[in-house]
C-alpha cells in the first residue's frame, strides 16, 4: 500500500494503482509533492497563520478521499486562472507557486501525450474499448532536477526569489565533470 499525506501526494499516486504500491515511487513524485505543499501554504497561510484549510478552488483535499483528490488536482492544473493566495503578502512566493503549479500541468500533458502517442502506436488504436498502457518509466533524478531547474531559470527576472533558491552548478544531464 502506498503512504503518504493525499492532499500533499502526487497526481500519478492518487490513482488505483498508485495507492495499491503498483506505482513505483519516483524523484518526480516527491518534487510534486513538495509543489503542492508550497501551493498549500501560500493559498492557506497569512503570516504564520492558517487562514483556510483548503486552498480556494479545491473544494476537496480530503484524506479519506484520494480518487477526489487526484482528480481536483488535474482539473486544477488545467485551469487557466491563477491560484488564489491566502494574503497580498505573498508577493514572490505567490508567483512561484503559480509557476511550479504550471511547471505541474506541462510534465502532466506531456506524460499525456507520450501515452496517447503509444496507444496510437500498438494494438490499441482503433478500438474503444482498451485502456491505453502504462508503462513504467524510469526514475532519473538528475533529469528531473535539471529539467525542473531549466524551466525555472527563464522567469529569474520577473520572480526574482527563484535566483535565490538556483543551483549555482546546475550542469546538463549528462556532463560526468564532478557529478555529485
Amino acid at each position: 500500500k502506498m503512504m503518504g499525506t493525499i492532499p500533499f501526494m502526487a497526481i500519478d499516486l492518487l490513482t488505483e494503482k498508485g495507492l495499491d504500491g503498483r506505482v513505483a515511487v519516483l524523484y518526480r513524485h516527491d518534487l510534486e509533492a513538495l509543489i503542492w505543499v508550497l501551493v498549500w501554504v501560500v493559498c492557506c497561510y497569512d503570516n504564520g497563520k492558517m487562514v483556510y484549510t483548503v486552498p480556494q478552488g479545491f473544494h476537496s483535499w480530503d484524506v479519506r478521499r484520494p480518487f477526489l483528490c487526484g482528480a481536483i488536482k488535474r482539473a486544477f492544473l488545467a485551469l487557466e486562472e491563477p491560484i488564489q493566495p491566502a494574503s497580498d503578502d505573498w508577493g514572490d512566493g505567490f508567483e512561484l507557486a503559480w509557476l511550479l503549479t504550471d511547471y505541474l500541468a506541462i510534465k502532466l500533458w506531456e506524460r499525456v501525450k507520450v501515452r496517447r502517442h503509444a496507444w496510437l502506436q500498438g494494438s490499441g488504436a482503433g478500438s474503444s474499448h482498451q485502456t491505453m498502457p502504462c508503462k513504467q518509466e524510469g526514475d532519473d533524478p538528475e533529469r528531473v532536477w535539471y529539467e525542473f531547474w531549466t524551466y525555472l531559470e527563464q522567469f529569474k527576472k520577473p520572480v526574482p526569489c527563484i535566483a535565490d533558491f538556483m543551483p549555482k552548478d546546475l550542469r546538463k544531464v549528462g556532463d560526468t565533470d564532478d557529478k555529485q
